[in-house]
C-alpha cells in the first residue's frame, strides 16, 4: 500500500521541474494527483508521458492561476467533486523577478508577490473547508533559502526573496490558526535544484560550481527534483501527523555556516 493511498491532493505548476516530481511521486504513492497550471497544456503532455508508463496512475490537470481567487475556488470545488474531497495541497508555482532592491519595480514586486505568496493565502481559503469535511489534511508550501536569508551583496532577486519570507511567515500563522482542525501547514525550504537549466549554467561556468561546492558543502551540492519531492512526500503522508509550523530546510548544508 502507497504512503498516500486513498488521499487526494493538488499540485500547483506541475507541469514540470520540481512540481512534475511531486506529482510523478504523489500518484505512485497511490494518490489522486491533480496537477495545475497557467498553460495547462504542458501539465496535460507531462501527465501523458507518466501515465504511458504507468497507467494506473490516476493523475488529471486542471487549469489554473494561482493568484486568482475564482479559480482556486474552481480547482477545489472541481477536485472535491471529482475526488471526493480533498486531504493535500502543494503550493509549488512560483515566479522570479532577478532584480535587486535598487532595481525592482513596484509593478514587478507585486507580481512575484501575488503568484508566490498571496497564491498560498488563496489555496488556504479554497481548501481548508474540504480538508475540514475530509478529518483534516496537510498543505506543504514549496519556500526556498531565499525566504530565510538574502542574496549576496553583488546579486540576488529582492523581489523573490520578500515573497518567500512572506510565505514562510504566513505558513507559521496557517498552522497555528487551522491546528485544532487538524491541518498541519509547513515549508520546505530548497537550496539549488538541478534542473536542465541549472546543470548547463554549471558546465559553462566552471566557476560558479566551484563556489557551489564551498557554499553547499554535502554532495551532491544541489539537489535532483527527487530530493525534494520526498521531503514533500514526508510532510504530506501521515507520518509527519505531529509536524506542522516548520520548515523543512533542503539545501546541502548553505544555511549551516
Amino acid at each position: 500500500m502507497g504512503r498516500l493511498s486513498g488521499k487526494t491532493a493538488i499540485i500547483t505548476g506541475a507541469g514540470q521541474g520540481l512540481g512534475l516530481a511531486i506529482a510523478e511521486l504523489f500518484a505512485k504513492e497511490g494518490a489522486n494527483v491533480v496537477g495545475t497550471g497557467r498553460h495547462v497544456d504542458k501539465v496535460e503532455k507531462a501527465f501523458a508521458a507518466i501515465k504511458a508508463e504507468h497507467p494506473d496512475y490516476e493523475m488529471n490537470a486542471m487549469q489554473h492561476d494561482v493568484a486568482s481567487k475564482e479559480e482556486w475556488e474552481k480547482v477545489a470545488a472541481d477536485t472535491a467533486a471529482k475526488y471526493g474531497g480533498i486531504n493535500i495541497v502543494v503550493n509549488n508555482a512560483a515566479i522570479m523577478a532577478m532584480k535587486g532592491i535598487l532595481d525592482a519595480s513596484a509593478e514587478e514586486f507585486l507580481n512575484v508577490y501575488k503568484t508566490n505568496c498571496l497564491s498560498v493565502l488563496l489555496s488556504v481559503q479554497a481548501v481548508v473547508p474540504y480538508m475540514e469535511k475530509a478529518g483534516g489534511g496537510s498543505i506543504v508550501n514549496i519556500d526556498s533559502i531565499g525566504g530565510l536569508t538574502s542574496g549576496d551583496a553583488d546579486g540576488g532577486d529582492a523581489t523573490y526573496s520578500a515573497s518567500k519570507g512572506g510565505t514562510r511567515a504566513l505558513t507559521k500563522n496557517a498552522a497555528i490558526q487551522l491546528a485544532a482542525k487538524n491541518i498541519r501547514v509547513n515549508t520546505i525550504h530548497p537550496g539549488g535544484i538541478l534542473t536542465p537549466m541549472l546543470k548547463s549554467v554549471y558546465e559553462a561556468t566552471p566557476a560558479l560550481w566551484d563556489r557551489v561546492k564551498v557554499t553547499c558543502p554535502l554532495p551532491p551540492h544541489v539537489s535532483d527534483p527527487i530530493d525534494i519531492a520526498n521531503g514533500a512526500l514526508f510532510l504530506a503522508s501521515d507520518e509527519s501527523r505531529t509536524v506542522t509550523g516548520s520548515e523543512l530546510v533542503m539545501d546541502c548544508g548553505y544555511m549551516a555556516h
